[in-house]
């Protein structure tokens, strides 16, 4: 499992294989999801590139199934 966190560290981090904390701060009363969120798709960016043309063909079918659902 690969966990995508803040430096807090969700309670999952102890079953995660890797563990990827990012630095949140914010001047907002809560913590912002972006820091986190580029780490998350840099890291889909890599998987998908790095397996090819089969998952980039998956990906793109998911994202026209979202769009035809009206999800974006």
């Amino acid at each position: 499992m690969v966990l995508f966190t803040d430096t807090w560290l969700s309670p999952a981090a102890p079953h995660a294989e890797v563990v990827l904390p990012s630095r949140v701060t914010a001047p907002s009363p809560y913590d912002s999801l972006v820091p986190t969120l580029a780490v998350l798709e840099t890291v889909v960016a890599g998987v998908i590139t790095a397996l090819g043309d089969d998952a980039r063909s998956r990906m793109q079918h998911g994202e026209d199934i979202a769009r035809r659902a009206g999800l974006y």
